[in-house]
Parts: structure tokens; C-alpha cells; sequence
């Protein structure tokens, strides 16, 4: 169908057929573009002033709200939406890299458009689709540049400068200079451009203005081309604001696009105001209540026409919050990191692209949905005003929106306004609202990467610029706020912060400086955190002033945590108090520190390897290991004791022993352990024989009999704290076999005590000879284990091949009715079979009810029955066996000395052995 005159509609044929777009007047209808009187109605007076922003951003919201339902998305509804702030990259990406491969670009336009699109939807058109087509090569080189007028050099530039293309050299067929060169040789007769031969068309100058526009300060010819055409459109504009002939819509917006993207107020301009309606009053008089816009004046609603309406009120936006123009593309990959804080919390943030820091500002509030006002000075440019509810000067003063940023992890020096900064790659753009407001410039946290329960330590450093030396001044950040993970602190005036019972995860540390009734003391920064979780696995017994209160195992990262999860199982009761010094025990069972009137209390310590120690730190912070003990203790002088001596090392039944005991003084200058000292006139107890300690700390016990005996050292006294902390350890009394000799030496001590404990003796419990080296029986393990254990041995007949008088029945039988074996067949257990490696893990890991966390890589893994894997996996991660230059022999049997080794270990662990207290 026509519309206007042959020559016009010739002219948007072509305009439209350049645009390739994919709209047609059916897609919009329906309830997005339902009519509604209420939708920005048309005023009546013709001189009606300039729009307001309220109404260009309804207009504009509306126009997204359709076009974005498009499908597919064209090219240009893509940039169109795009640099409106509404992105459907994730939709249109894809597409584009499809055209680029479908031999569907013939025109130099084709490809501009959709390198335009492309790079501002944050892709890069060197490289599109499946191929890798570099669409700007595909420019800079096209022979037939000309054939389509004006139209093509001017697109061709705007794609070219959009896309950053680097100054090509003379292999390139159309450099940037070449092509400017041909569009200032090639204007009409009146100064402005055409698609054909004769007068000059406001469509085709406008565009052509718009490519020539960044050039317009730096090269004469254009200036004076630019001036020229200026004139010329300035003169053809209707009184009623418009242009075209005949008018339409679609000539007002690319006037716009020229004036904006030249930095021409589009709305004041003494030049393109004709009886006070400049191009913009005029376009938005073409504007439908249902939010279209018509192509011709007394029109209806037009697709083509309200999508030239979206890219006209964009570039006119645009100016307005100081923006680069409609064309200026954006970096390809270069996301800048943008923050937005208000007087009391962040505002916005994003990761964004833009080529002034005013562009990636707008584009970061516009994406958190934040309201903002930019205003434009004739003499300082764009400026903000006011963010969210926040507007300059609301405390009174010279406080108001400023901006800082940080590059390569330095603050720079800002001497320009935020339209004019440059943002590179990786840069930090923190837009804020202050007054005297810091930078901060280092923080310092101790330690680098905390535990659960662990003190953390914050220092804090500020700068503020010094513009007469030219360099910024490095002090402490006083009153800093320290915020992670729910703990907050302030820094004193050294800079520094402890944040307490941070709690474990991933966290933000926020340094701020908000404070009521003024602008922040500092531009707030944040920086990831991590708090390890940190729970281990302790022994842990709390002896009193005259007896043993509670043992046990427990878990917890805090020597507090472990004490206090053992003595809630134990339903002990206890109280914890809390001082600037950090918590203390002041009572547990019943008894209070002070108890004796003097500086007695409740103390701790942790024996580790053997080794004990006194921690310089509170039983609230000290962090424990897995395996170590934690001894709390009622005390005031009281000693530690070292590990008993015993001599001789391995007495014999009917010996008598001496236990010699010492302890060590703490050097609190040093942080050292004294070398030892006897303790004498403690008690020394074993087997039923006790004795105390003379000057020398030695205490001689009579005769022990064969066993695994437990050496108690106690100091009770009445009246006062004890001398030394209870302490108690192992003593093997045993025999020897007639074979002790053929023991391997890394067995022996394992031989003596599971003879000792009576959990595995020789062949059919014989106290003669051991056969160290001989394989043990499934029924000699089993039994083993059992008695490590501490099951109590059990009657009954689970197993038909198992005889009720046979020696080791009743601990088969108990194992059974645990669940800790099932046997080779049903009713089958065959006692007397030799017992594999491999099967021995079996049995370790379904009674210890093991798991492995970790794998360990096997020379003969092959060799491990499939079914067995878990469990090999499972002994050797958690140590109950070993490989052998890694090798684990799965198939081998299992000999009666590595037997002794790994029942003692069940034997002696605390929580799963009989002897593990």
C-alpha cells in the first residue's frame, strides 16, 4: 500500500529494506497495545511544551514492553532495545550468529547492521557464528561500497567506529579516513546528502550526520561539511517542529539521532526550535494513545514507525543522562565492575560495558531497577543529581554523588566528570554519595584464611588526595565499620577490628563508614571470605579437685565447643562466662572457681603425642586437632604431669616397676617448655599397687600381675587444689612366648599387649607360642576383634559349622548377633579358612562401620575383588592398614602378627575400643 507521495515511499522502501527488519503491523496487536485514553493522550494545544523525562520514559517503556515480544528479534530491534537499557541478548545472539553463516548478507548494510547489533548486545563482530566471521574486515574491505549511496559509507563508519576497528592500513579497500573522505566529497549541491542525484533528503543527512559526528573536533572538512548540513536542516524544518516531505515521523527521529550523537541539545537548540517545538516535541505528537506511532501525520499506529520512535527517544535519553550517541557501541568484553552506595547502603551493582563511566552508571541502575536524574550543564556537561531518594546536598553541605575508581587495585586520580571518564577493562567504578569522604586503601586481614571459632583480626588503611603534593596521604581508617557474616566491628584508631564467632561459609567483609546524619567517612568496599568449617574429633576429660568428674570423646573446633558437647551428653551441668578477655569455665558439676579462696579455678591443657601443653589463649578460641586429648581441670599451682617412665620398659609378671614423674614449667617469656623436674608426694597407683612419689619423683610399685594396666598419678589434698593434674597411661604387663624371638620388631610391643589383654594369645589361645608369621584363621580374627572391641561373648548357634565347645564359639556368636559378620554362606561361617587382606578389611570396616574420604592409588589394584574395593579403600584411608610400597597384597593371608597389630589398634582407640578410655 502507498503512503505519500511515490518519491517518499520509494525512499522508505529502501530506508525499511536497509533496516531488513522482521515487524510486520499484525505483531502488534493484542493486549500489549490494547488502547488506552490514559496512555500519554495527545495535547491539544500544538505549542504544548517539550516532553517531560516522566513522559519520554513511559514512551519508551512502552515501546520495550512490545518490541520485546518480537519473534525473532530483529537486528535493529535488538540495538534499539539494547541501548534502551533492555537487553535480549541471550534471544538475539544466537540468531545473529545464524545470519552471519547463512550466506544471507550481501550489502555492506547487511553487514553493519548486524555488526551494530551484535556489539550492542555485548558480542564481538571480529568474530560471529560458527565460522568466526569478522563482519568488520568484511567492511573495511567490501568493493561495491558506493552502489548503495550515502547509506552504505555511513553505516559502514558507524559499524566500523561502534566496534573499535583499528586503524587497518593501506591492505584495507575502506579505511575509516577513506570512508569520511568520500562522504564529505559526495554531498549535494544545498550541503547535505541524498540517495539520488538533486535535492538533499533530511533522512539521508541526518544519518550521514550521525556517522560523522566523532569526527566533527578533529578534522576540519568534516567541521565545515557538518556546519553546512546543519544549515540546511535547520532551514527545512516545519514550523510545526517536523521534518520530511512529505513530514513523518521517521525524519523527525533521525534528526534527533544526529543532533544527540553530535552533542546538540535536541530540545533547546535555537537552530531546530521553530515556534518553540523542537524535532522531539513533534515526534511525540505522533504518538497513539495506545502507545504506537504513526509513520504520517492523522496516522495510525505503524510498526516501522514506532520501532525509528524506540531508537529516537533512546538516542534523545541518552543525551539527556549524558550519554555516547545511539551508535557508539560498546567494548566488546570489556565488563567493568560498578557499585552504587547511597548514604546508609548499597544501591546497585553490576558487571557492565560501556565507554564513559556516566554510560556504565545508568546501565548498572537501570538493570537494578533504581531511579536517577542527570542533569546537562551548558559548562560542566552531565552531571547526577539525585539516585533513588538520595539528592545533592541533603545534609547541607557540598556532599552529593562522586565517584572513585580503582585499576590494577590502585585508586586513580579523578580530575574529569563521570561522562567523560574512560573505562578500561577490569576496572572498579564506585559511584557514591559523599562529602569528605575516604578512600580505603588496604585491608589487612589475620589470618589470611580463618577456622570456625577463630579470632579475626582487621586493619584498615584510608587515603585522601592531596592535590598540592599530587599524591595521596596513607593513615589508619578510624571508625571504620567491619562487617562479615553477621559480626560487626568498629576500628579503634590504630585501624583495627576483631570480629568474634564468625560463623563458618562463605562471606562478604564490608568496610564501611555509614553514619547517621551525614555523608559515609568512607567509600564502602567489599572483598570475599571464606570461614572454614572446623570440627574435630578429641578425647576429652574434666577432672576436679578430688576426683574424675567426666571422660569421654567429643567433637568440636574450640577447646570450649568440645568440653561443652561432652558434658551436655553426659547431662553434667556447667556455666560459662564472658569478660572483655574472652569466656572462661566458672563451674562445672557443682564446683565453683574460688572454691579455696584464692586465684584456684577451672584451667585446661591438650596433650598431643604425648606432649602437654598450656595454651596462651582462652579455652574459648584455642582450636584442637584431631586425636588430641583436652584435660580440664580444677587447679591453682598444680603441675602438669610429663609421661610416666617406667623401668623396666617391659616388665614381666611378679617384677616389681618403678614410675618415675616429672613435669615442666612454662617460660611465658620464651613460650617454651623448662626441662624437667621431679614431682614428688603424688600418688602413683597400677594393678592394684600404689605408692608415692619421693624427692627424686620415683614411686615403686610391687609385683603386677600379666595385663594391660592403667597408671594413675593423682595429687588430691584436702583443703586446696590437687598437686598435679590426674594423669593416667598404659603399662603392658606380659610373658614372653617361647617364640618371641621370630616377631617382627614392628610388631612386638602389639604381640605383648594383645597377649597382655587376653584378645589374642597363640593357636587356640595358647600361651606357649605365638607363630608370628603363620596365617591367621577366620575364627583367631573374628574372636580378636570381638574382644578389642568388648563384646560380651554370646550363646547360640548361628553358624552350623561353628561348634558350641569350640574356643572361640561364643565370640563368633557374639559378632554375629552384632551384625558384624554374616559368613561365607548361609549358616556357614568356616572358622578354620585362612583370612585374606582383603577380607580382613572387610571385617574392619563393617564393625568400625568405616568409609573412605580418600582414594589411594594401588600397584596391584587390579588385584582387589571389585566387592572389596570400598572396604581396602576405607582401612587405608582412615590407617588401620597399610600398603607396602603400595602395593596391598589383597590376596595374601593375613599373618597372625599383622592380626595383633590392628586388633591392638581397635583395642587402644578411644570411643571404639575396650581400653580406648
Amino acid at each position: 500500500m502507498k503512503r505519500g507521495t511515490t518519491r517518499s515511499a520509494w525512499l522508505r522502501g529502501i530506508i525499511a529494506g536497509m533496516l531488513a527488519l522482521q515487524l510486520a503491523i499484525g505483531t502488534w496487536a493484542g493486549s500489549v497495545w490494547a488502547a488506552d485514553a490514559s496512555v500519554n493522550p495527545q495535547p491539544a494545544d500544538p505549542a504544548a511544551a517539550a516532553p517531560t523525562r516522566a513522559q519520554l520514559d513511559e514512551a519508551l517503556g512502552a515501546l520495550q514492553a512490545s518490541l520485546a515480544n518480537a519473534n525473532p528479534v530483529s537486528d535493529w530491534v535488538a540495538l534499539g532495545l539494547a541501548r534502551s537499557g533492555k537487553s535480549v541478548a541471550d534471544r538475539y545472539l544466537p540468531q545473529a550468529a545464524k545470519s552471519a553463516g547463512d550466506g544471507s548478507l550481501r550489502l555492506v548494510t547487511d553487514y553493519a547492521r548486524l555488526a551494530l547489533a551484535v556489539n550492542a548486545n555485548g558480542g564481538d563482530a571480529r568474530k560471529v557464528g560458527p565460522n568466526g566471521l569478522d563482519l568488520l574486515g568484511k567492511i573495511a574491505n567490501f568493493d561495491k561500497m558506493t552502489a548503495q549511496g550515502p547509506n552504505a559509507p555511513a553505516f559502514a563508519l558507524l559499524a566500523l567506529d561502534a566496534g573499535n576497528y583499528p586503524a587497518p592500513g593501506s591492505k584495507d579497500r575502506w579505511t575509516k579516513d577513506a570512508l569520511i573522505q568520500w562522504l564529505v566529497d559526495n554531498r549535494t549541491a544545498d550541503g547535505g546528502w541524498s540517495l539520488v542525484p538533486g535535492k538533499s533528503d533530511v533522512d539521508i543527512t541526518g544519518i550521514v550526520l550521525t556517522a560523522l559526528a566523532p569526527y566533527y573536533d578533529k578534522n576540519a572538512a568534516v567541521k565545515a561539511a557538518v556546519d553546512s548540513a546543519l544549515g540546511w536542516l535547520s532551514g527545512v524544518q516545519k514550523p510545526n517542529g517536523g521534518f520530511g516531505s512529505p513530514e513523518s515521523s521517521e525524519s523527525s527521529v533521525q534528526v534527533l539521532l544526529a543532533l544527540t550523537s553530535l552533542g546538540i541539545d535536541p530540545v533547546q537548540d535555537a537552530r531546530f526550535l521553530k515556534n518553540g517545538k523542537s524535532a522531539l516535541t513533534r515526534l511525540m505528537e505522533f504518538r497513539q494513545p495506545n502507545g504506537q506511532f504513526a509513520h504520517l501525520p492523522g496516522g495510525k499506529g505503524d510498526g516501522l514507525a514506532s520501532l525509528y520512535a524506540l531508537l529516537g527517544l533512546t538516542a534523545v535519553e541518552r543525551w539527556m543522562d549524558g550519554l555516547p550517541g545511539l551508535y557508539a557501541g560498546q567494548p566488546a568484553g570489556q565488563q567493568v565492575q560498578v557499585t552504587v552506595t547511597g548514604p546508609n547502603g548499597k544501591l546497585a551493582e553490576a558487571a557492565v560495558n560501556g565507554r564513559s563511566g556516566m554510560e556504565l552508571f545508568v546501565e548498572t541502575v537501570k538493570r537494578n531497577h533504581v531511579p536517577y536524574e542527570v542533569v546537562r550543564d551548558p559548562q560542566y556537561g552531565a552531571y547526577l543529581t539525585s539516585v533513588s531518594s538520595f539528592k545533592n546536598g541533603q545534609f547541607g553541605g557540598y556532599d552529593g554523588w562522586q565517584y572513585a575508581v580503582k585499576r590494577g587495585g590502585q585508586w586513580l586520580a579523578i580530575t574529569q566528570g563521570l561522562s567523560a571518564f574512560v573505562p578500561q577493562a577490569g576496572d572498579q567504578v564506585f559511584i557514591y554519595y559523599g562529602g569528605t569522604t575516604a578512600l580505603i586503601h588496604s585491608i589487612k586481614v589475620e589470618p589470611a584464611a580463618a577456622r570456625e571459632g577463630q579470632p579475626i583480626q582487621v586493619t584498615i588503611e584510608k587515603e585522601v588526595y592531596d592535590w598540592d603534593s599530587g599524591k595521596a596521604d596513607v593513615s589508619p581508617a578510624e571508625e571504620a565499620r567491619v562487617s562479615l557474616g553477621g559480626v560487626s566491628a568498629v576500628t579503634d584508631k590504630e585501624g583495627k577490628a576483631t570480629l568474634r564467632d564468625v560463623p563458618k561459609g562463605k562471606h562478604t567483609l564490608v568496610v564501611d563508614g555509614y553514619r547517621t546524619g551525614g555523608a559515609p567517612a568512607y567509600v564502602a568496599v567489599e572483598q570475599p571470605y571464606t570461614v572454614a568449617s572446623y570440627v574435630k574429633q578429641v578425647s576429652v576429660r574434666v577432672e576436679g579437685d578430688q576426683r574424675t568428674i567426666a571422660e569421654g570423646t567429643a567433637r568440636g573446633g574450640t577447646a570450649l565447643e568440645a568440653l561443652e558437647a561432652m558434658l551436655k551428653a553426659k547431662q553434667i551441668g556447667y556455666e560459662v562466662k564472658e569478660t572483655s578477655f574472652g569466656k572462661y569455665v566458672s563451674s562445672i558439676g557443682g564446683i565453683q572457681a574460688g572454691k579455696f579462696g584464692g586465684y584456684d579455678g577451672w584451667l585446661f591443657a591438650v596433650k598431643d603425642g604425648g606432649q602437654c601443653m598450656v595454651p596462651a589463649e582462652g579455652i574459648g578460641t584455642f582450636l584442637l586437632d584431631d586425636g588430641q586429648e583436652l584435660v580440664v581441670y580444677y587447679g591453682d599451682n598444680t603441675k602438669l604431669a610429663e609421661p610416666a617412665a617406667v623401668t623396666p620398659q617391659q616388665p614381666k609378671p611378679g617384677q616389681p616397676v618403678t614410675v618415675k614423674v616429672t613435669y615442666r614449667d612454662m617460660n611465658w617469656e620464651t613460650g617454651k617448655l623448662q626441662d624437667p623436674k621431679p614431682l614428688a608426694g603424688v600418688k602413683v597407683s597400677a594393678g592394684g599397687a600404689a605408692a608415692t612419689t619421693d624427692a627424686d619423683g620415683n614411686a615403686k610399685l610391687s609385683a603386677l600381675p600379666e595385663g594391660v594396666h592403667t597408671v594413675s598419678i593423682t595429687g588430691y589434698t584436702d583443703g586446696k587444689a590437687p598437686l598435679v593434674v590426674r594423669t593416667v597411661s598404659k603399662l603392658t604387663v606380659a610373658a614372653s612366648y617361647n617364640d618371641q624371638n621370630a616377631v617382627s620388631v614392628w610388631a612386638a610391643d602389639s604381640v605383648r599387649t594383645a597377649r597382655a589383654a587376653g584378645i589374642l594369645n597363640g593357636p587356640a589361645d595358647s600361651l606357649t607360642a605365638f607363630q608370628p608369621k603363620e596365617a591367621i584363621t577366620r575364627a583367631e580374627f573374628v574372636a580378636a576383634l570381638v574382644r578389642a572391641i568388648g563384646l560380651k561373648p554370646a550363646a547360640g548357634s548361628t553358624f552350623g559349622d561353628v561348634s558350641p565347645k569350640a574356643w572361640y564359639a561364643k565370640e563368633i556368636e557374639a559378632a554375629a548377633k552384632a551384625g558384624l559378620v554374616s559368613g561365607v554362606a548361609p549358616g556357614k561361617f568356616a572358622p578354620d579358612a585362612k583370612l585374606t587382606r582383603e577380607q580382613a578389611a572387610q571385617l574392619l570396616t563393617k564393625a568400625l562401620k568405616l568409609t573412605a574420604a580418600t582414594s589411594t592409588a594401588l600397584v596391584d589394584g587390579q588385584q582387589v575383588s571389585r566387592g572389596a574395593m570400598p572396604a581396602v579403600q576405607a582401612v587405608l584411608d582412615s590407617g588401620w592398614m597399610t600398603a607396602y610400597e603400595g602395593k596391598f597384597a589383597p590376596k595374601q593371608s593375613m599373618t597372625r602378627e599383622q592380626a595383633a597389630v590392628v586388633t591392638v589398634k581397635v583395642l587402644l582407640k578411644p570411643g571404639i575400643g575396650k581400653l580406648g578410655a
